[in-house]
């Protein structure tokens, strides 16, 4: 599995990542006073979500501290290509995997929206 790399530390090699990614048509349609349609074209972007199980508290507080950086942040994930993303982080929540078990494992998701 090839490295994913988010605001310059490698998240891949360490724990697993399930990867979806998201790409919204950005349109919007208006109807003008004749009755016909107007279009207007945004540029396109991805939404990624990453989801991981079994996380330590080390690997958790990785992701923590990158949520907490308020900026835009670079993202690489070479399973997909070699090129780079500037990405906002927009959602990003975590749970324990069993709150009563000693080995404390924890999950988390986390959305990435491209900054264009």
């Amino acid at each position: 599995m090839a490295d994913k790399v988010l605001g310059g530390v490698t998240l891949a090699g360490t724990f697993t990542i399930a990867l979806s990614v998201h790409m919204p048509k950005p349109v919007e349609k208006a109807r003008m006073s004749d009755g016909s349609f107007r279009w207007a074209f945004f540029p396109e972007y991805r939404i990624w979500s990453l989801n991981w199980t079994k996380l330590t508290k080390a690997q958790l507080d990785v992701l923590i501290a990158r949520e907490a950086l308020n900026q835009i942040l670079t993202w690489v994930n070479n399973d997909e290509s070699a090129t780079s993303y500037n990405v906002v982080i927009t959602d990003f929540s975590y749970d324990s995997v069993d709150p009563i078990s000693t080995t404390k494992l924890y999950k988390a998701t986390m959305t990435l929206d491209e900054a264009i």
